[in-house]
């Protein structure tokens, strides 16, 4: 103990002590009598039970070692008076494991045997107690072995650990060929899956890694199509799959009747697999095989990308080929541990009908005369994000800004069709995010929008000649959630969210002059609408009034300066996509409110009503969209649980959304998953990568991955 003395004297000259103290054994003696206490169930005011184990102790103490019990206590009756409460924690917890953690809430120390280690490591991160998790996380990473990896990636929730989680992914796939010989991989579940192919050419140039992930995105698929799915219908049986014209794997039994491709192996495997109505009620319609061959190739490198690539619960760890035409990879199913075998089968005509309809293709188009089409996979954003600015300039697909879950971002980058790769540009002023873009005579205008905080204003433009932001007049009045569009040589700012409700409040902006002024309000106020220039008016469509999502649509016609109701959407949407593609105005994504959408409307202004369009690969609410070239592109979004940082389009060849483009000589794929021109230090640095969706990472086989 150590005291110090000080005297002062007072008004009256008399002197007066004060006593200053300083125990250093105080703390260890206070927690040494708890401890007492709790092990006598002297002043004891809670039982905690987990399966068949009895832990006493004193809320105090408890809620201060476990964030977990901290809000269980919190969240209790607080009229309960009852001198001591029971509380009722998961029966996974060993019970041993709970004993040693509230041993050390009472003495700071911890002693874990090795075979402990995992139950300790278990009981501390249900219970939120965070140091001592990270240091049983360091000690089995310490002792991984290819033995018992998988045993230590099988932990339930180890997927919250993320840093955790990835050591682990790293070390199987460092040491695969080693785990796959450990007896461990016989107990993990097997799904068996058969892909067939029309060429040999074709097999030979396959890449395990990227099969393997586009096979999990069909299981993927496959599950959320059946009711009560689980893995264990998985592994049941052998499936057979085919590569549709979307560059998706589809099961054989959607291949139509009659095609070429339908041969006696799809004919067998369609009287094993015959299902109820029911069953198949939800299954998206079969899409059918290329008549010729097609190789789908990386354009990322496949080691360093594939933990980036797909999320947690849905992740190729490694591959291995085991035979000539057999790959065996570890994998996550829906956050299980599992392996996968896929087997590659030739699909040659096998029947004379077949035989007579493959012989009547023209040479040209013959799948085994022709060589394959190649094609890779569009690269994805550094950061998962939403609620972008997004316009076509130049050629180029321009994203500016949007909210990656954490923060509202100034960074700008911009796709380039041509070379397949991203490239940054100078940042924004200001962090913005739930804004839009407009570009009239070669310039970007970024307009109002969030900071994260706040409502903006503000609005800049970037000169692409100088490649600066600089700002100009603001608008009349702080908004997000607006809609932007460019009609003639004019911005219009139409409705958004002013912190309180929609807002009918509809500006325009002439560059001309560098004014705004106001027009004629909206006949709703609303936010998130999809709002873009069509038969040289102005559309606001959907959208979101205070509550609730609309499916009502206005049409704003400059010569009169009037809106007008038009044609309403079959589905009420929010932050919804909306350009004119090839003459028609695409409605993209959104949300009901309840869910993201992958749905789509087109509008047909000779019956002015709205028909259901292609679906897209992925969910996408909060969605930018812009037309390049032939395609229409869906960037990033929300898709219910992650923040995405894919791009999609619409292939007006075939109407169907895909992530995988034509491969030509022109395209240089980079050899890293960064950017391959991130070199713009102005650039936003606290960007936090995202996981991608299943559906937007699909990358696939390859011509040769050292080419990469």
């Amino acid at each position: 103990m150590v005291s110090s003395i000080s005297t002062n004297g007072d008004a009256e000259g008399l002197k007066s002590s004060t006593l200053e103290l300083q125990d250093e054994h105080h703390s260890r003696l206070i927690l040494s009598s708890l401890n007492m206490m709790r092990k006598n169930k002297h002043f004891c005011d809670v039982i905690l039970h987990a399966g068949n184990a009895e832990v006493h102790g004193h809320r105090a103490v408890l809620a201060a070692a476990s964030p977990y019990l901290f809000d269980l206590f919190s969240t209790d009756n607080q009229g309960n008076k009852e001198p001591v409460i029971m509380y009722k924690l998961s029966d996974n917890i060993d019970k041993k494991a709970l004993q040693k953690l509230m041993d050390y809430a009472y003495t700071s120390r911890l002693e874990i045997r090795p075979v402990e280690v995992k139950s300790v490591y278990l009981a501390a991160s249900y219970l939120k107690m965070e140091r001592i998790a990270s240091q049983c996380a360091a000690h089995l990473l310490e002792s991984l072995t290819p033995e018992s990896c998988l045993d230590i990636r099988s932990l339930p929730g180890i997927t919250q650990n993320e840093t955790f989680v990835k050591q682990v992914d790293a070390y199987i796939r460092q040491n695969f060929e080693a785990v796959c010989a450990s007896p461990a991989l016989s107990f993990l579940p097997s799904v068996k899956i058969e892909v067939l192919y029309q060429t040999s050419q074709e097999m030979s140039l396959v890449n395990g890694s990227s099969l393997c992930c586009l096979v999990l995105d069909w299981i993927k698929r496959f599950l959320a199509d059946q009711d009560n799915s689980s893995v264990e219908q998985l592994i049941e049986k052998t499936y057979l799959l085919y590569l549709a014209l979307d560059n998706s794997l589809q099961d054989c039994t959607d291949l139509p009747s009659g095609d070429v491709s339908d041969t006696d192996i799809v004919q067998d495997y369609k009287k094993l697999s015959l299902k109820t109505q029911a069953q198949n009620k939800n299954r998206r319609k079969g899409v059918l095989q290329p008549a010729k061959p097609r190789v789908l190739i990386y354009n990322r490198n496949i080691e360093d990308s594939i933990e980036e690539q797909l999320e947690p619960d849905w992740n190729m760890i490694g591959v291995n080929k085991v035979g000539e035409h057999t790959f065996l990879a570890i994998v996550t199913l829906n956050g299980r541990l599992a392996k996968l075998s896929v087997l590659l089968r030739l699909n040659a005509p096998s029947s004379p009908a077949a035989q007579d309809n493959f012989s009547r293709i023209p040479d040209d188009q013959r799948s085994s005369s022709s060589e394959p089409d190649l094609y890779c996979a569009l690269p994805t954003m550094k950061a998962g994000k939403c609620s972008v600015g997004c316009a076509e300039l130049n050629g180029a697909l321009l994203v500016c800004g949007g909210y990656d879950r954490v923060e509202c971002l100034k960074t700008v980058d911009k796709y380039i069709p041509e070379s397949n790769t991203w490239e940054v540009l100078s940042a924004m002023r200001e962090a913005r995010g739930r804004f839009g873009i407009a570009v009239v005579n070669g310039k970007v205008y970024a307009i109002g929008g969030s900071n994260g905080s706040t409502e903006l204003a503000t609005v800049e433009v970037l000169d692409p000649e100088s490649g600066k932001w600089k700002a100009i007049a603001s608008l009349p009045l702080a908004r997000s959630n607006s809609g932007v569009c460019a009609l003639g040589d004019k911005i219009y700012c139409i409705g958004g969210w002013n912190g309180q409700a929609g807002i009918k409040q509809c500006d325009i902006f002439d560059p001309s002059t560098g004014d705004w002024s106001s027009i004629e309000p909206l006949k709703i106020g609303r936010y998130q609408a999809g709002v873009c220039a069509y038969d040289n008016k102005v559309y606001a469509v959907g959208g979101c009034d205070s509550w609730n999502c609309l499916n009502s649509v206005e049409i704003y016609d400059p010569t009169t300066n009037n809106w007008s109701m038009g044609p309403a959407l079959i589905t009420a949407r929010r932050g919804c996509g909306l350009a004119v593609f090839h003459g028609r105005l695409y409605a993209v994504g959104g949300s009901t409110g309840t869910h993201s959408l992958t749905s789509t409307e087109v509008y047909d202004p000779s019956e002015q009503v709205w028909v259901p369009g292609p679906s897209m690969c992925t969910p996408r609410a909060n969605v930018a969209v812009a037309v390049v070239g032939d395609r229409l592109y869906a960037v990033g979004g929300f898709s219910g649980k992650n923040f995405l940082n894919s791009i999609e389009y619409l292939d007006v060849h075939t109407n169907e959304w895909t992530t995988f483009i034509p491969k030509t000589d022109g395209i240089k794929t980079p050899p890293n998953p960064e950017y391959s021109n991130y070199s713009d230090s102005s650039a936003n640095g606290s960007e936090k990568d995202m996981p991608q969706s299943t559906a937007g990472s699909r990358q696939l086989s390859k011509a040769n991955s050292e080419v990469e």
